[in-house]
């Protein structure tokens, strides 16, 4: 077991405001609601969005969690994991603490290829008291068969091992970047050399997007860092385990594409609920076919113009999600998670 005294914790949105306040009062705009299209490197990097506006400027980070700004390199040495969280009302009263185990057994320690089940536990506070949050539960995204059992198994995990915790008061989900060595891509993109990335956070954004922030800016000001070497996306690992793992879920990736000689989930639209989707077949095309509350039927092509894999529906979030490299769209195909930049493209509703 390891401690790490003196540790800190705060509260991530009101750290975001502070920072979004540093940024203006010192001359910074900030722009929401702006879709970025294209990252082009050169001698000065070109942004364009969507709305046809193009940027230019000395550097660019993309800090996207995952990037949007290549399809292959980064993307076939990290992979995209659902995972899963729950908050637990505490009904005593409990030193403030995180806690985080790396296996479940001493056989799943010795595991040589994907990253070992684990769980996490820390505090926070809401209006009424304390609560316990516990994550974990992972899997590769657009790949589990029941993610409803995902919140099950957490909240049984927590019981038996916190049991002063009432009902569950709020349930999550969301995605992290797994790279196949363990360690971050913080630094120049690539092949490119005005373009910057962060990503492969394993979990830990908050963290690697303070690092990120001295990092990058004193690589785009030519300065040294100690870190850089250390998180360069350009760098090759040769360990065995690595190169197992990165070999494993390449080949998973490749595995994925033969969405497109199965079957569909449903066999017509009649068998989609209200508030439901699934993946029909539709000739030689795959459809990804909503429901809405009000019965009315969406369809789009199931292809995600990423990087052509099948998309996949969660019933848990309602959304659609890539296999592949992770892109996640909402019910009605709008991308909500690079790397994809664009939507699900809208086709006819296939009658019953």
């Amino acid at each position: 077991m390891l401690r790490f005294p003196r540790q800190a914790q705060f509260h991530p949105l009101k750290f975001l405001n502070g920072v979004a306040g540093v940024i203006v009062d010192s001359g910074g705009e900030i722009f929401t609601g702006t879709r970025v299209i294209s990252v082009e490197d050169g001698d000065r990097v070109t942004v364009r969005t969507q709305d046809g506006h193009t940027i230019t400027a000395q550097a660019a980070a993309v800090a996207t969690n995952c990037p949007i700004n290549d399809r292959v390199t980064i993307h076939s040495k990290q992979a995209p994991y659902a995972t899963y969280a729950i908050c637990l009302r505490v009904t005593r009263v409990v030193e403030h603490a995180l806690f985080w185990d790396t296996a479940q057994t001493a056989e799943e320690e010795k595991k040589e290829i994907g990253p070992v089940r684990y769980h996490y536990v820390r505090f926070a506070r809401d209006e009424q008291g304390d609560v316990l949050i516990v994550g974990g539960e992972d899997h590769k995204t657009g790949q589990a068969k029941d993610c409803a059992q995902c919140f099950v198994n957490l909240e049984r995990w927590a019981r038996a091992r916190f049991p002063f915790v009432a009902e569950v008061t709020d349930r999550w989900s969301g995605q992290v970047m797994e790279p196949v060595d363990g360690v971050a891509y913080i630094g120049c993109n690539p092949g490119d050399k005005n373009v910057y990335v962060v990503t492969g956070d394993s979990g830990n954004g908050i963290t690697h997007g303070i690092l990120a922030g001295l990092l990058i800016v004193d690589l785009i000001a030519g300065r040294e860092n100690p870190w850089a070497k250390l998180y360069d996306p350009s760098r090759k690992t040769l360990k065995p385990r690595t190169l197992a793992d990165y070999v494993a879920e390449n080949a998973n990736v490749a595995a994925q594409f033969r969405d497109y000689i199965t079957p569909g989930l449903a066999k017509s639209v009649d068998e989609i609920r209200p508030g439901q989707g699934a993946v029909l077949r539709h000739g030689v095309k795959k459809l990804a076919t909503y429901r809405d509350s009000n019965g009315e039927l969406h369809a789009f092509s199931a292809v995600c113009p990423h990087f052509g894999c099948v998309v996949r529906w969660d019933p848990c979030e309602k959304t659609w999600d890539c296999p592949c490299h992770g892109s996640r769209f909402d019910a009605l195909g709008c991308v909500v998670n690079g790397p994809a930049i664009s939507d699900l493209q809208p086709v006819e509703v296939p009658e019953s």
